[in-house]
């Protein structure tokens, strides 16, 4: 079981990246959505999201890049809002399965409330069924935002071994660990997002095989 979602989800997770030549785009997400693997569409929703629209498949978006510069919670909250709005209506569907919340900087305490608002509303309209949180700066600055914050059912984490101190706090409070690759990654860590940019290499990561339409 993946951490609270109490749910098992496949070890190889694909996060979709501009492939080198524009036919090949197609390819790639329908490779990606045959998979039934979680597919992660923040890199560029608008770009992917044409050629998804109305799937029922495993989709992962991130955000928040923007609550930084909030000047109070109603702006944070009101960015998050915004950011989701406009990548559901990419991708023509009302949910993302996964939505996780970037930490790319120190940030103050009313931007992370009115951001956590703005999910927990999200996550009560079921237009997202499980919060993460992305560590993207300094450990010590994403577990101060964490410990006072349990609200999340996953956490992205590098590989790198700075971050063991997260994956010890999201082992206390049972939060799945999705790790992004590195070396000396641990064969039990849970899924690990992958990046790709063709159907050929979705077809390399997934177990089963995979059509590319």
């Amino acid at each position: 079981m993946f951490g609270r979602t109490n749910r098992a989800f496949p070890p190889a997770w694909l996060s979709l990246a501009a492939p080198s030549s524009p036919p090949e785009l197609p390819r790639l997400v329908s490779a990606a959505l045959a998979a039934r693997t979680v597919v992660d569409i923040s890199a560029h929703p608008g770009l992917f999201g044409g050629f998804m629209r109305g799937s029922d498949g495993l989709l992962m978006g991130a955000g928040g890049n923007e609550i930084g510069d909030a000047p109070d919670e109603d702006t944070a909250a009101n960015l998050i809002h915004a950011h989701l709005i406009q990548t559901l209506s990419a991708i023509g569907r009302e949910w993302l399965d996964f939505y996780f919340l970037r930490v790319r900087r120190p940030l103050e305490e009313f931007q992370v409330t009115g951001a956590l608002k703005a999910l927990e509303w999200a996550r009560d309209e079921s237009h997202v069924k499980y919060v993460g949180l992305s560590a993207e700066t300094d450990p010590l600055e994403v577990q101060r935002i964490w410990q006072f914050h349990d609200a999340f059912e996953a956490v992205l984490l590098p590989g790198e071994p700075g971050f063991a101190g997260l994956r010890g706090l999201a082992a206390e409070r049972r939060v799945g660990i999705v790790t992004k690759p590195a070396a000396g990654i641990p064969l039990d860590s849970g899924p690990i997002l992958h990046t790709v940019r063709s159907a050929e290499e979705v077809r390399s990561l997934c177990q089963e095989p995979v059509s590319a339409g």
